[in-house]
């Protein structure tokens, strides 16, 4: 379990209860935990615990000219898709009607999002729009597909998991809190420390 554990966190993966039962168990040892932060440590980086979230994620403990690139690399797969994420959270909480917006371990029926979205014509022109674009683009021109597969899409990049393959129940991951946690941080900070290049990028994201 020690070296699967590193694998997964080493490959960016948030591991919580719903996404990862086994290795979120495991951390939740303390002599275990202690045991992977350890060996994280010696490749200079951190395990973080998300509390409000009840996660485990992998973070430098620094930046500097060794990670940089990757850190980079990091930066731009992220501003790639924040947007159409935060817009799909704002759609789905609309559909919804929902109090609060969606977190981990939340369990959302597709099913139930037809009814909604074939009824208004202003969610089925947000839900096109979505669809429209990476990474959630698709050639399906009927609502339901195309809700299908936003959803999908979502289940491979770990937002959604789902106990059976044909299940239309979606269980939410702890990698939505994470993309609260990055919009109060774009909210909180007037000015992030990236190379100059990428600070036009920055400003994108502050909406």
């Amino acid at each position: 379990m020690f070296k699967q554990t590193i694998q997964k966190l080493l490959t960016g993966e948030v591991i919580c209860e719903t996404a990862f039962a086994e290795e979120f168990t495991y951390l939740k040892v303390e002599s275990e935990f202690e045991r992977v932060s350890d060996f994280l440590s010696n490749l200079d980086r951190n395990l973080t615990y998300l509390d409000s979230a009840d996660a485990y994620y992998c973070t430098f403990q620094q930046v500097d000219q060794s990670n940089s690139a990757e850190l980079s690399a990091l930066f731009n797969e992220m501003r790639s898709v924040f947007r159409p994420l935060v817009e799909f959270l704002d759609l789905l909480l609309t559909a919804t009607q929902a109090d609060l917006p969606l977190h981990g371990k939340s369990v959302i029926n597709i099913n139930a999002l037809f009814e909604p979205f074939e009824q208004d014509q202003t969610l089925r022109d947000q839900l096109r729009r979505l669809t429209s674009i990476k990474p959630f683009k698709t050639n399906k021109e009927e609502t339901r597909e195309q809700l299908a597969t936003l959803f999908n899409k979502l289940e491979d990049m770990h937002y959604f998991v789902r106990k059976n393959p044909g299940s239309s129940r979606y269980f939410a991951t702890a990698r939505f809190d994470l993309i609260y946690c990055l919009i109060e941080f774009l909210n909180d900070s007037e000015q992030v420390d990236l190379p100059d290049e990428q600070t036009e990028q920055q400003d994108e994201l502050l909406f």
